[in-house]
């Protein structure tokens, strides 16, 4: 992840017979606020440079459609897509009970609008969910729209083999887990999913479903380690965790071997504790 500082001045990519417009830290805050040559705010978002590039070749096609977020500029250095500044999403809306049921319908109506151009061009958006509906506040009310095409794409992408996860979790088609190739009805269930959550409350097995992945991650990985875990995760889980070793079982649906190597897991944690040292 790039590091912008206050007051920052990021250049963009021109002729060099044109004077160098420039976009100028206003803010630091969640969504990386800045203030744009016009003296409007935008967002400035950071990824590694060949997501970037997918997320703005994506926008670009969707350039002028009202329902889609816009993408104003890119910047080369550092380098970083300039989009258009929302001011929230839905799920921080529901979150706060600032979501009435009309309103929830509205930012579904707006993501169905986003799914339609989307699929008419037959690009899959992948990860429909409550927090990718963005709104801005304006005179005449709140406006919604998509965001997020950083993992939009066709759905005969050489990925899409049926091995490829997308979305999160809970807003995931079945296709997705069951490891079977996916295409734009998948975008339909996350709205689907999305819209359930939006104006009847979030699903109630959502604590379920964190447990479901727990078990599995057990049963597939190894049972975790509570030694490992002590100091570090609450300890009303532990018995839960002893619980899964005990019925400790190879996952049934796996093509990998019953166990795994010591070898190997000492080499997976050398990994993550190296890249967990260097993120911080």
């Amino acid at each position: 992840m790039f590091r912008f500082d206050v007051g920052q001045t990021l250049r963009v990519e021109i002729p060099p017979t044109q004077s160098p417009p420039h976009f100028e830290t206003a803010q630091k805050d969640h969504g990386l606020l800045r203030i744009g040559p016009d003296k409007k705010r935008v967002t400035i978002k950071s990824d590694p440079a060949k997501r970037l590039e997918k997320e703005a070749q994506m926008l670009r096609l969707f350039q002028g459609c009202d329902s889609i977020r816009q993408l104003v500029d890119q910047t080369a250095d550092p380098e970083s897509l300039v989009l258009e500044y929302m001011d929230n999403n839905a799920l921080d809306l529901l979150k706060k009970k600032q979501l009435p049921r009309i309103e929830a319908k509205r930012a579904l109506k707006a993501a169905l609008q986003a799914l339609a151009v989307l699929h008419d061009n037959n690009i899959v958006h992948t990860d429909v969910k409550p927090d990718n509906i963005l709104v801005k506040n304006s005179a005449l009310g709140p406006l919604y729209k998509l965001g997020d095409l950083g993992d939009a794409s066709p759905p005969d992408v050489v990925s899409n083999d049926g091995g490829h996860l997308i979305g999160a979790e809970i807003f995931c088609a079945p296709e997705v887990p069951l490891g079977i190739p996916w295409t734009t009805k998948a975008g339909i269930w996350g709205l689907g999913a999305t819209g359930i959550t939006l104006v009847d409350a979030p699903p109630s097995g959502d604590t379920q479903l964190s447990l479901a992945v727990l078990q599995i991650q057990n049963d597939f990985y190894g049972p975790i380690s509570i030694e490992a875990l002590k100091g570090l995760a609450d300890d009303s889980i532990l018995p839960l965790l002893r619980q899964f070793e005990e019925n400790y079982q190879a996952f049934p649906l796996s093509s990998a071997p019953g166990s795994i190597r010591k070898e190997d897991v000492d080499f997976f944690g050398y990994v993550m504790r190296n890249w967990l040292r260097y993120e911080d």
